[in-house]
């Protein structure tokens, strides 16, 4: 069994934040997919129950936004951080020029 090579701060970011575009645009599928559904319907419980689920579906989208915004910020301001101390995002010392 080959073990993965440890990932950088930045990588994991970029990683998650590919996961949530793809979790994002199944949700989305979803949304509508149950929103047509429960317009189809002739059982009004049934077609009530698969709205409300839509329904719960766009708030979780909601807060993957918001998650989604927290994740950028942060990395964002390590970045910015590391930049200032001299160190690169990956958290090791970057070579410094002489100019």
């Amino acid at each position: 069994m080959g073990k993965k090579p440890e990932q950088t701060p930045l990588e994991k970011t970029e990683e998650t934040l590919l996961a949530i575009k793809e979790f994002k645009r199944y949700l989305d599928g979803m949304e509508k997919d149950l929103s047509r559904t429960s317009k189809k319907l002739s059982n009004k419980e049934v077609a009530q129950s698969v709205g409300f689920v839509a329904t719960g579906i766009h708030e979780a989208l909601n807060y993957l936004a918001i998650v989604k915004k927290v994740i950028e910020k942060t990395e964002r301001i390590v970045s910015k951080r590391n930049v200032a101390s001299g160190r690169g995002t990956d958290g090791s010392p970057e070579p410094r020029t002489n100019l």
